[in-house]
């Protein structure tokens, strides 16, 4: 509850050296539960074996996304001039990212009905059905994602005492994280494997091409020049 209101007592905690590892403990514990409960519910329309799969990967793409691009957001945090340190960039991220994997978590009931409503993955149109799954879960990201993101802003905003600082560490985040997240979700695919091939555990093309790739060939596709 105090990382999704950015309680007074958390900004203080993490802005004067206050007890770090609990929180950092907390927010890792909840990014944890809250990925792997949505990633279970990604995969559920599928079959149960992607449930499983998606329910550990989803916790392996947040984590490794972090970790990943952890090196260069204290490096951008410093020259933006926001004189946060590392173990505060590091707490600003992980806060960030509980209260997303928070909301994920509080949307998984709502999304399973939904899944739970639509056919199976071998009835006719299942493809159809597929995009639809796939377009849902992922919009869930992008709205938790965003709304993290204003949160961390808030936070930023708190920390260095200037909206403008603020604003340009967290475009710079964005940008670096976002690429980073790209790339490790498609080395990390499928979340969510099309229906009638067998279920991978890992994205048999994760080192044939890239993400961007992936998303180039299918707008061509839909613009008919396939």
């Amino acid at each position: 509850v105090a990382l999704c209101r950015m309680d007074q007592a958390l900004v203080r905690t993490i802005a004067d050296n206050g007890n770090s590892t609990r929180l950092a403990m907390s927010a890792g514990l909840t990014i944890l539960a809250g990925s792997m409960i949505f990633g279970a519910v990604f995969g559920a329309w599928r079959a149960p074996i992607q449930a499983l799969y998606s329910a550990f990967k989803m916790p392996a793409l947040i984590f490794s996304v972090t970790l990943a691009s952890s090196v260069i957001n204290i490096m951008l945090a410093q020259v933006l001039g926001s004189g946060l340190t590392s173990r505060q960039v590091w707490l600003c991220i992980l806060t960030s990212l509980a209260i997303a994997c928070t909301l994920l978590a509080a949307l998984s009931p709502v999304l399973l009905f939904f899944e739970l409503q639509l056919p199976s993955p071998d009835s006719p149109g299942a493809m159809s059905i597929y995009q639809a799954v796939l377009l849902v879960n992922t919009a869930a990201v992008g709205i938790a994602g965003i709304i993290g993101n204003i949160r961390l802003y808030r936070l930023l905003r708190a920390m260095t005492k200037s909206t403008a600082v603020a604003a340009r560490v967290l475009t710079s985040w964005i940008l670096v994280t976002g690429l980073t997240g790209c790339e490790l979700s498609w080395v990390l695919s499928p979340f969510l494997a099309k229906p009638g091939i067998p279920i991978p555990l890992i994205n048999p093309d994760a080192f044939n091409g890239n993400f961007f790739e992936y998303c180039f060939r299918t707008l061509r596709a839909l613009a008919g020049e396939y």
